[in-house]
């Protein structure tokens, strides 16, 4: 099998030779350390972990055209005050320390009422320039993949929070109803239009719907919640893209989505990634309570920066059971952590494919 047939089939809970080997990107300050252990600068992370590419992008752009011009407004020893591409202010350091890693601090954001939002509206316009010039021929050549094709959605809970932030969304749940269905329909009629014409032109295997709506122990947003003001887009969405030939529609969200996941189902979505098990998931209970919806991830990213026992528990106590029950693709549960030593990640990666290619595995010292 190639790597398209291995992930789809995963993905469908059918048989495969093996699952595919994937990982989570990895970020610059973890690989800055990986250099300074001895890792070959320069070279391609997929070769030198025997990993498998995860997808090829499909080039539509459902985001904001333009974007809003980045620019520094005020310094402050080692702090700026500045505007992003989004149109937020926020204050954050000059120097990023541990790149991929960023601890950001808003001070405010580009919607703030309705007027506002009609304003960023105009940013989000169907007819806009938003594929190559060479798309037909990426869509032909595309044609004959022998990796998934995957289209990342920015969707509702995760594009409003970008226009008027995390805090102020979930107050605008009930100090402005209105205006959150408002935004929500426009979104999704949006990203249809946008769709429209242009979706035909690849194949697309995976849609990833982009939400990150929940922290650890709770979502943001309660299932009763997204039943009333999202349920009816995803299920249009969901439905158009059905209509369109895409197979494998997931939802990505960090954090502890507990509730949701019934609603996921309930709406028509088929999985969700990364299942982050800092936040309180349990992937074989997830497992047992959710039989038919696929998941990835879920290994603990915090066991690589302890020893090897550690890492064999945590792969050996739950990834050899998830795979006889299929619908699974294991990987680390989010970045991997900078002060993750480069020898026990390989042993991780080591360890990791033994199980999955059904090799023998030596318990560690």
């Amino acid at each position: 099998m190639n790597s398209r047939e291995r992930l789809l089939r995963t993905l469908s809970f059918q048989s495969v030779d093996r699952v595919p080997l994937i990982e989570w990107p990895i970020r610059g300050a973890t690989m800055r350390e990986w250099i300074a252990q001895g890792y070959p600068e320069g070279t391609d992370p997929l070769h030198f972990f025997a990993l498998e590419p995860y997808c090829i992008g499909i080039p539509i752009d459902t985001g904001m055209l333009p974007k809003f011009t980045e620019e520094t407004l005020e310094e402050h020893g080692p702090y700026k005050i500045w505007r992003d591409e989004l149109g937020a202010i926020r204050k954050d350091f000059i120097n990023t320390e541990n790149p991929g890693f960023v601890t950001r601090s808003w001070i405010s954001f580009a919607v703030t009422d309705r007027a506002s939002f009609l304003e960023m509206k105009k940013r989000y316009n169907p007819a806009d320039i938003r594929m190559p010039a060479n798309a037909e021929a990426r869509g032909r050549v595309l044609q004959q993949r022998a990796v998934a094709t995957h289209l990342g959605i920015p969707f509702l809970f995760w594009q409003l929070r970008d226009w008027v932030g995390c805090e102020n969304l979930c107050m605008m749940f009930y100090d402005d109803p209105d205006l959150v269905h408002e935004m929500m329909e426009f979104l999704t009629d949006f990203i249809i239009e946008t769709l429209k014409g242009r979706i035909d032109l690849f194949p697309v295997d995976i849609v990833e719907f982009k939400e990150d709506m929940a922290y650890k122990g709770a979502p943001m947003i309660s299932a009763k919640m997204f039943r009333e003001f999202m349920m009816p887009h995803y299920k249009r969405m969901i439905a158009f893209l059905r209509s369109h030939g895409v197979q494998h529609i997931f939802v990505d969200c960090d954090g502890y989505p507990g509730e949701l996941i019934p609603a996921f189902i309930e709406a028509g979505a088929d999985g969700m990634s990364p299942v982050e098990i800092a936040a309180g998931n349990d992937l074989l209970k997830l497992r047992e309570e959710y039989p038919r919806f696929a998941m990835w991830g879920g290994v603990d990213k915090r066991v690589l920066a302890m020893d090897k026992r550690a890492i064999y528990d945590e792969v050996m106590g739950k990834i050899p059971q998830m795979l006889e029950k299929g619908g699974y693709v294991p990987h680390i549960d989010h970045a991997i952590p900078h002060n993750t030593p480069l020898a026990n990640y390989m042993y991780y990666r080591e360890l990791l494919t033994r199980v999955v290619c059904g090799e023998p595995v030596v318990q560690p010292y």
